[in-house]
């Protein structure tokens, strides 16, 4: 089951603060093909739209799902959460992870929700005091120790420009976190948790170049490695998002996140933009790979939603 935000026609579809709701599809052959479109969750009185779904499916069986819920202006948002315990047939209303925030808080395009091993849930988020589109940004987590009733937050994360942005978060074998950050900084910054996500160390440069765009890190499941997917591209200052988004990219960590090597390029259409990465590890192993495909890059007015399937033996 993939769930997403689909945008209604009108001359700001397709940008951020275009009218958009959640929908859903699903997949009975491990990702190959999608079917049975439905919309989940629709905007409320005072939304501008509701966005950037994510799914997680708990040990326990539940399936939980946040959308987040910008409010008109883009000066705050109310991060919704819905629960199935029907394997997503319906969901029902939870309290909301945070509600009116002052400032937008966001998630962007890594829209995340993760039980760790003790059984917490963790949600990464951004954001700052202000307007979507010109607040400084810090990035942390969310994080409930009761099945999503109640919320804490954790310390967050400042970076210089824009600040750190669409944290991506995975959990080591020891149960440390590992943080990766969008930043305008010359490419993903990586930070650290040894408390569950309670508090977050300063990020450091992860020395792979890219500009301003998401990343999706996880754990290969069996194994003590990290895959960070991002944005491959060259660094440079005078771009409107200090460079393109394209290729999209693989790295592999052996040693918890403190060097990388490039494993090998998902897409790499040169006129193309590949952004808002997921990625989902099946019981078998394999992957896949959702991310947000235009061409040209940049381009609003036709966005595809892509799943790359990835084999197990790719990433070894």
């Amino acid at each position: 089951m993939v769930a997403y935000h689909k945008y209604h026609r009108g001359k700001e579809a397709g940008n951020d603060h275009g009218l958009c709701t959640v929908w859903s599809k699903t997949s009975a052959d491990n990702g190959l093909t999608w079917h049975s479109p439905r919309r989940l969750v629709d905007v409320a009185k005072g939304d501008m739209n509701v966005q950037a779904p994510a799914l997680l499916q708990a040990k326990s069986g539940e399936l939980f799902l946040i959308a987040l819920r910008a409010h008109k202006g883009g000066n705050s948002s109310t991060m919704s959460l819905f629960v199935s315990r029907d394997a997503g047939i319906t969901f029902t209303d939870m309290p909301p992870v945070w509600e009116r925030s002052k400032g937008q808080f966001l998630q962007g395009g890594a829209s995340c929700l993760i039980e760790l091993a003790g059984g917490r849930l963790l949600l990464p988020f951004h954001g700052g005091i202000g307007n979507q589109w010109r607040q400084k940004n810090s990035a942390g987590c969310f994080f409930s120790d009761d099945k999503g009733e109640t919320w804490e937050r954790s310390s967050i994360i400042k970076l210089p420009k824009r600040g750190a942005m669409e944290a991506s978060v995975a959990e080591l074998t020891d149960g440390s976190l590992l943080m990766s950050l969008r930043t305008q900084l010359g490419g993903p910054y990586i930070a650290r948790s040894n408390d569950r996500g309670k508090t977050w160390s300063m990020a450091a440069f992860s020395g792979l170049e890219g500009g301003e765009s998401g990343t999706c890190l996880r754990r290969v499941p069996g194994s003590d490695r990290v895959v960070l997917f991002w944005n491959n591209s060259q660094f440079n200052p005078k771009h409107h998002h200090l460079g393109e988004r394209t290729p999209l990219t693989a790295a592999i960590s052996d040693d918890d996140g403190i060097s990388w090597r490039k494993l090998g390029n998902i897409g790499e259409n040169p006129k193309a933009e590949y952004t808002n990465l997921d990625c989902y590890f099946t019981k078998t192993g394999d992957a896949i790979l959702t991310y947000m495909y235009a061409e040209p890059a940049w381009n609003r007015k036709a966005i595809h939603l892509k799943a790359a399937l990835i084999p197990e033996d790719w990433f070894k």
